[in-house]
């Protein structure tokens, strides 16, 4: 009976979407519904921000709205990030991921391989550490909330190297947000760096873009470099989101500096 009622309302979504407005004798021959069942469903839907009254029927509503806006935005981010993220890869020879956040989770959304990347499964949509990645600890240092539901969880010892300690946690968290960029070093595997920089749009971040390295491959002088190049094009991707570059344009000069979430159930990466 729920997953009926699920359908249904994914359908009527669907038809609003398509076609506009709709009356409730229209959507009730639409779905085959009894009239009576078409308006309490709408009603309901209504009550859920999911649609709106409106003078010619039924519309989608705010809730609706703003999710489809968010999914939009998500896909966008992926395609105005894809080029430069891809040239980065090319550039540094290193693995290069685009990181999103969905809800209370950060999820790589998208990977470029470079010709010395490692040979690590990391899927693409799952969960990710959140205090023991250089992208989990990004966005922690930014969204007081993302941080707030972090410290709620148990901090969990990935590594030797592992920050489980709350305060020295919080101490990191404000230098990455003074310094804008964040560093993972073998805090989630050990034998593997991460840097993390910000792509902002409108005020909030809508990607982070990640750089993966063997610790082995990259000192602290490395490590300053590579997190200058993930600035720079983050730069660009954000001057791409906004429409006020091309992507044939020459790189931004970015300012050289460089300072000294969690539950059980996030994602862990295994070597192939």
């Amino acid at each position: 009976m729920e997953n009926a009622r699920l359908r249904r309302i994914f359908d009527v979504l669907g038809r609003l979407a398509t076609d506009g407005p709709q009356t409730v004798t229209e959507m009730s021959n639409a779905l085959s519904l009894p009239m009576s069942s078409t308006h309490d469903l709408l009603k309901a839907m209504v009550k859920g921000g999911m649609a709106s009254v409106t003078t010619h029927g039924y519309d989608v509503g705010p809730a609706t709205l703003r999710l489809s806006l968010r999914v939009q935005e998500r896909l966008n981010i992926v395609n105005a990030a894809t080029v430069e993220l891809q040239k980065l890869a090319a550039r540094i020879g290193f693995d290069v991921y685009l990181a999103i956040q969905t809800g209370n989770d950060v999820v790589y959304a998208a990977r470029f391989r470079g010709r010395r990347g490692i040979k690590i499964d990391i899927p693409i949509g799952l969960p990710l550490y959140r205090h023991a990645t250089a992208v989990g600890k990004l966005l922690a240092a930014y969204d007081l909330e993302f941080r707030q539901e972090t410290f709620s969880g148990n901090l969990k010892a990935l590594t030797p190297r592992t920050h489980i300690d709350r305060q020295s946690l919080t101490e990191e968290l404000d230098r990455i947000r003074s310094n804008g960029f964040s560093i993972s070093r073998e805090e989630a595997v050990l034998g593997i760096v991460g840097i993390a920089t910000p792509i902002w749009a409108n005020g909030r971040i809508v990607g982070i873009a990640h750089i993966s390295a063997l610790r082995s491959e990259v000192n602290d002088d490395r490590l300053a470099e590579l997190a200058v190049e993930l600035q720079r094009t983050s730069a660009v991707i954000e001057e791409q989101i906004l429409g006020l570059r091309s992507a044939d344009a020459r790189p931004l000069q970015i300012i050289d500096h460089i300072g000294p979430p969690i539950y059980d159930g996030a994602y862990t990466p295994q070597f192939r």
